[in-house]
């Protein structure tokens, strides 16, 4: 089960990136990098007028100081990003000095890309102070996330929902998996759910990946009892309000450009999962299975397709 925790924890560390910022985006790497390296390396804080000596975390074996940039919804202005690289990379040379081996520009930003004029500025003060430098982006600290114990990854990320976990799903997770939802579905019904497509041949026609299949061929089994909640509700149109809920929130991420893989994994937090509590992400991931199988979310195989 490895590999398949290993999948669901990435997706949900790519989800938790999307959303991180500032102190948040340091707080979360320093955790990553200590669970990694260990002794070799230090999480800093700001102290007195010295400030955190340009320095967010240091690996002593590398002599590396790590300098963190997460800004609000990853969006980098550049002007703001450039004086910073400036100010932190001639600080840390100042403050550091023969200890500075490396200097690493810890970066969060949208779509893990990081603008040329960025990239240029880092070499040219590298060749200036004479000292190694480049970035550490979002795909970066996946992998060092992907390097992690697994121990490790279970402890900062959870472990991937089992199909024995669905015979323990409970009304009282279904409910508190469902109550975020509540908070953003339409008023409105929906219409009449539609005959479920075969869960194979859906995956195929959506081009997910053998993870999310594995994910989805796991949730099915717990779709009977979200059925099950669903019909107990006292209130007879709740389902098609989630519904209406679940297509709305899958029509915005199609419409932000995201690939399959990352539409499911934001389909589960949207679900309420996510959390790293192993009972709500099972909940949330027979939720989500549920309206994958009736239809509400990702695209319907045309009958070419499925003849």
């Amino acid at each position: 089960m490895d590999d398949f925790d290993l999948e669901w924890q990435c997706l949900r560390a790519e989800l938790e990136f999307k959303d991180l910022e500032g102190d948040a985006f340091e707080t979360r790497f320093q955790l990553i990098a200590k669970s990694l390296w260990k002794d070799d390396f230090t999480a800093t804080i700001p102290m007195g007028r010295r400030g955190d000596l340009k320095c967010d975390g240091f690996q002593i074996s590398t002599g590396t100081v790590y300098q963190c940039y997460g800004p609000r919804y990853g969006q980098a202005n550049v002007g703001d990003a450039l004086a910073k690289i400036d100010e932190d990379f001639r600080g840390a040379k100042l403050h550091w000095r023969t200890q500075l081996r490396e200097w690493k520009f810890v970066v969060n930003l949208y779509r893990d890309k990081l603008p040329s004029e960025l990239v240029r500025k880092i070499e040219q003060l590298s060749k200036e102070l004479n000292v190694l430098a480049g970035s550490l982006t979002r795909s970066d600290i996946l992998n060092l996330i992907k390097s992690l114990p697994a121990a490790e990854r279970v402890r900062l990320y959870g472990r991937a929902p089992r199909a024995t976990d669905m015979v323990r799903i409970t009304y009282a997770n279904l409910g508190r998996a469902l109550t975020l939802i509540r908070r953003a579905i339409a008023t409105n019904p929906n219409e009449p759910v539609p005959l479920s497509a075969d869960l194979a041949t859906k995956v195929t026609f959506n081009v997910l990946s053998n993870a999310t299949r594995h994910f989805l061929s796991i949730g099915l089994t717990g779709v009977a009892k979200v059925e099950d909640y669903l019909r107990d509700q006292p209130d007879p149109e709740e389902p098609e309000r989630m519904a209406q809920g679940f297509k709305a929130r899958y029509k915005e991420c199609v419409a932000s450009g995201l690939e399959p893989d990352k539409i499911f994994g934001e389909m589960v937090i949207f679900a309420g999962g996510g959390t790293a509590e192993a009972e709500r992400d099972t909940a949330a991931l027979a939720i989500v299975t549920r309206f994958f199988v009736t239809c509400q979310i990702f695209e319907i195989p045309h009958a070419s397709t499925v003849s």
